[in-house]
């Protein structure tokens, strides 16, 4: 009886200690982001709990396809990504940004943002856009070190008043512009060297084949008339000014 309690109790040790090596080597899902763009393109990167990261390109059409994956470790820190290394096309960064259910990319390459569908880390995510669908927030990239301007990051708040300011521009101009909600808004918010809150913004009519696309990248249009529009806001003076509509081509 004795020899079978030791019998069954070495089983046990073992089973346990098997179990804790398992739990130890496995790799959990800890973020899953992807950016599903037109032309039967996607992007998806997933972060796992031993630092390693997979990011995938996948390109499709009729008549070709092409999938690239890169690898290699990712560290978290307050919010932001440090890659080890990332060679991925799209961007020269070695560091991405958390924020608002983004993951966002800043290089002197290109801002590219890919959205988040599942996050397990404790990070914040700071805007609501359940009521602002078409709405979109990109960080300022500064062009030199001297810049006057400084990156802002608002708030639910300040999102909703940004909207209000938007949308009296839009009816005291009625006779120019289509309705707002017929333009995606993309953003960039920045302090003035008065310390002002200024926010960016150029609006374009929806694309009813990339209903997504504007929320990963900005948008470059020099003409398209009433469908390219820009205005600046001030939301510390919480009024509007250089309303700008495109030319024709």
């Amino acid at each position: 009886m004795k020899k079978q309690l030791i019998l069954t109790f070495v089983i046990l040790s073992l089973f346990t200690q098997c179990k804790k090596e398992t739990l130890k080597d496995s790799k959990i899902e800890q973020v899953l982001a992807e950016n599903n763009y037109d032309l039967g393109g996607s992007l998806i990167f997933e972060l796992y709990s031993d630092s390693t990261y997979n990011f995938t390109s996948i390109v499709k059409s009729p008549n070709y396809e092409k999938i690239e994956k890169f690898k290699g470790f990712c560290e978290v820190k307050n919010d932001t990504l440090y890659f080890k290394p990332f060679e991925f096309e799209y961007t020269n960064s070695e560091k991405a940004v958390i924020k608002n259910n983004f993951i966002e990319f800043i290089s002197d390459k290109s801002s590219f943002r890919i959205e988040i569908k599942k996050n397990s880390l404790n990070t914040k995510s700071k805007i609501d856009f359940t009521n602002f669908e078409d709405y979109a927030i990109f960080t300022y990239k500064p062009e030199s070190e001297k810049s006057e301007y400084k990156s802002y990051d608002i708030n639910q708040k300040e999102l909703e008043e940004i909207d209000k300011i938007l949308s009296k521009c839009f009816t005291e101009n009625k006779s120019k512009l289509k309705n707002k909600n017929e333009y995606v808004k993309q953003c960039v918010i920045v302090t003035n060297i008065n310390n002002e809150k200024e926010v960016w913004v150029s609006c374009y009519c929806k694309n009813e084949y990339d209903k997504s696309g504007f929320k990963y990248s900005l948008i470059e249009m020099n003409d398209g008339g009433e469908c390219n529009i820009s205005v600046k806001i001030n939301l510390t003076k919480k009024q509007y000014s250089e309303l700008n509509i495109a030319g024709l081509a």
